[in-house]
């Protein structure tokens, strides 16, 4: 499921901190908790699981404000809306309570320099894709992939689509959300394999740019994240193209990476 919030910013202050994906993350697991602690509780503990490795299947897209202006580590937010998408790899049941949870909230983002209040003034459901392979998509939000996957953000080398064995990483992060996924499903009925995958079933398309955002700013535990914004191909089962497209590709995806749109 995928949905569209439009925020109508309030208040004094438009002026919000660029790094602003680790605290709309944690404002995300608060509205889960808030409609139903049960659930947040195991969403933020357990996830699903693939031996030690976690994996939180939502990611939201950048802030897309209609005008604004970028000064230093600063967005400035120059007019009455702004939109970002929000997406999750759940069962279409849980649509209603979704919905339910994000419609009239308020909440703001921001650190001890400057915070914007936003209001949830809409929310809209996406149309489902069309699932065909192979589907083109460009990244909305940075794609990470690194050599040391879900390890310590200190420690990382972080990859560019165009550095050799970027591909197999990319898939394999792919493939193994969707193992995590059948495996908390008990369905082994229809598992897809590595080795199922065809010769090219990433395929970069144009050349990627870097962008790093940083996590916790401002705080002794602040570390910095590095991912790409490109487009790309890929060309492999239907499930694995829709769990990437709803879950995020990449790492790191509740922090908001790793979203995308069709082309």
């Amino acid at each position: 499921m995928r949905f569209k919030l439009i925020l109508e910013p309030f208040g004094k202050s438009k002026t919000l901190p660029i790094n602003y994906q680790y605290e709309f993350s944690a404002w995300i697991y608060k509205i889960l908790h808030f409609g139903n602690p049960e659930f947040a509780e195991w969403l933020h503990s357990h996830g699903y699981m693939d031996g030690k490795k976690q994996f939180k299947l939502f990611t939201f897209s950048q802030l897309k404000p209609e005008k604004y202006s970028v000064k230093g580590d600063r967005l400035e937010i120059q007019s009455h809306q702004a939109s970002i998408q929000v997406s999750f790899y759940m069962e279409e049941a849980v649509e209603p309570f979704i919905t339910g949870l994000f419609r009239n909230q308020e909440f703001s983002i921001g650190d001890k320099i400057s915070r914007v209040q936003f209001r949830v003034n809409c929310i809209e459901k996406l149309p489902e894709p069309v699932w065909l392979s192979p589907l083109d998509f460009r990244a909305e939000s940075p794609v990470v992939i690194s050599t040391r996957e879900f390890e310590t953000s200190r420690n990382a080398t972080y990859l560019s689509p165009e550095d050799n064995g970027y591909a197999d990483l990319f898939l394999k992060n792919l493939l193994t959300k969707y193992l995590a996924v059948m495996a908390q499903k008990s369905d082994s009925s229809q598992l897809i394999t590595f080795g199922s995958l065809v010769a090219n079933s990433f395929s970069l398309l144009g050349k990627p740019r870097s962008k790093v955002i940083k996590i916790k700013a401002g705080t002794p535990e602040e570390t910095s994240v590095k991912g790409f914004l490109f487009d790309f191909r890929v060309t492999a089962p239907v499930e694995l193209i829709k769990l990437g497209y709803y879950a995020g590709f990449g790492e790191k995806n509740s922090l908001g990476f790793g979203s995308v749109e069709l082309k």
